[in-house]
């Protein structure tokens, strides 16, 4: 008889569980491409490729990580010259996040990863299955307290 709560049945487990493995595979493939690139700094540097004007805050809560890990990240990116920090001329405690030329390129070539990344990681389900996925994860998500922007 299986038991009711081993870890195979845990939610909290299977998630930990496939982000870790996904985490991995991508990584992976940004070291065989030689990327100088962890998958948490491709996601900020990705965040901040979308939008002229973000400050940390906004960054932060766009990527659902605490401040003081956006501020390690960003520290990283730009001492590897991909994003600079622009002061706020109305309030000089602020400051923006902007993508630089380095950083626009290094996003191009995470970007032939990436691709291989969802053909891998996604082999045998379809679109429906992945925007059926992206709405439960979304659910569970803000069922545990966060906020979708």
């Amino acid at each position: 008889m299986e038991k009711k709560h081993s870890r195979s049945n845990s939610l909290v487990y299977l998630l930990e569980r496939t982000l870790r493995q996904t985490r991995m595979l991508l990584q992976n493939l940004f070291d065989e491409g030689k990327l100088k690139i962890t998958v948490d700094q491709w996601i900020v540097l990705s965040q901040v490729g979308q939008s002229a004007k973000q400050n940390q805050r906004q960054i932060a809560a766009m990527v659902a990580k605490d401040p003081a890990s956006i501020t390690r990240i960003l520290d990283l990116l730009e001492h590897q010259k991909l994003v600079k920090r622009i002061a706020d001329k109305g309030d000089l405690r602020n400051s923006f996040v902007m993508i630089t030329a380095a950083g626009k390129n290094m996003l191009k070539s995470c970007n032939e990863k990436v691709i291989r990344f969802k053909k891998v990681a996604g082999k045998g389900l379809s679109q429906d299955d992945l925007n059926h996925l992206k709405t439960i994860l979304d659910n569970l998500f803000e069922n545990s307290g966060g906020k979708l922007l």
